[in-house]
């Protein structure tokens, strides 16, 4: 829309103004509104055009020498700079778009966990069960949907489910309810950003084995339905737990502060909830490993192969998981 050229739409407001004001009202409220609502709406008309442009444009801005270089450039060709932490155009640049201020892995990660938990909300609604802020979702349907099974049940339809490889990986993109959902999305969105600028590439990889850890921790240790993405959130925070003591950092202050903070949330939590304790301690010893065993920063050129193979692999483990998931939800 353009701002100065006055539209049919515009013309008719400004007879109608005229029209109210020969009657005695107030028409110069009614023009003066309509042109305010009509900047708003070119300004967000243009703030879209140019998120839709950043996302599809061809070339990235190197932060050091300001050159424009092809987007998939790693390095700038003319100062030498690393590009790690210029957002790409296309799928992350349009993902941190949308999330200011998280990377693009953690607004994936995001994204997969509020696709599934609007799933299982439709679910519950299709099934007729109502759904408030403190009361989670019914135990069938968490079953059909992935959560954390370790003993064989029979389900309503016939089918023995139970014990399943591939549930050690899908309770980890799940969550019980509305304030479990929110609680742990504040987390990731918290310390997400902290671990990929400390270990950049190896994010994605940290996450899923942290979270993996957390399920076996839980599932394979006794009989259980368990649920949710804390493992995986308490795997991080082992991680810079020990990273920011190992290099006597404000960071390992901060953690051990954000740490006891989570003790004592966990503990008044218990009293209302089922905390998966087992989780959390898998997750956060498995992150607490790591960062003893991995150097910071992008993996050298010898050892960045092996974490690319890692990193598509934990996707393609993801995807397998919830396609042997499909077989179970038949609410859709």
């Amino acid at each position: 829309m353009n701002a100065n050229k006055p539209s049919l739409l515009d013309s008719v407001v400004e007879w109608i103004a005229g029209l109210m004001d020969a009657l005695g009202l107030n028409g110069k409220r009614l023009a003066w509104k309509w042109r305010q609502k009509r900047f708003n709406l070119g300004e967000q008309s243009l703030k879209t055009e140019m998120t839709w442009r950043s996302a599809k444009a061809r070339h990235k801005m190197c932060r050091e020498c300001r050159a424009l270089v092809d987007r998939a450039v790693k390095t700038c060709p003319d100062c030498g700079a690393s590009l790690s932490k210029v957002r790409t155009p296309g799928i992350s640049r349009s993902i941190t778009n949308l999330f200011p201020g998280v990377t693009a892995v953690t607004g994936l990660i995001l994204l997969v966990n509020g696709f599934n938990f609007l799933l299982l909300m439709l679910a519950h609604a299709k099934a007729g069960v109502g759904m408030g802020l403190f009361s989670g979702f019914d135990p069938e349907l968490t079953v059909r949907f992935g959560s954390g099974l370790s003993y064989p049940v029979r389900l309503p339809d016939g089918q023995i489910v139970g014990g399943e490889w591939w549930r050690l990986v899908t309770p980890i993109f799940m969550h019980a309810g509305m304030l479990h959902f929110f609680f742990n999305s504040f987390l990731l969105v918290q310390l997400g950003p902290l671990v990929q600028d400390i270990y950049r590439s190896r994010f994605w990889v940290i996450y899923l084995a942290s979270g993996i850890a957390g399920s076996m921790a839980s599932q394979l240790t006794r009989d259980v339905n368990s649920i949710g993405a804390s493992g995986a959130i308490m795997g991080l925070i082992g991680l810079l737990l020990v990273h920011g003591l190992r290099n006597r950092s404000q960071l390992g202050q901060a953690m051990k502060s954000l740490l006891f903070r989570l003790i004592v949330y966990t503990v008044v939590l218990s009293l209302v909830f089922s905390i998966d304790h087992r989780a959390h301690a898998g997750g956060f010893f498995c992150g607490a490993l790591l960062a003893y065993l991995l150097p910071e920063g992008e993996p050298t050129k010898s050892s960045a192969w092996i974490w690319n193979v890692l990193s598509f692999l934990g996707i393609l483990l993801v995807l397998v998981s919830f396609g042997m998931v499909g077989g179970l939800g038949k609410y859709f």
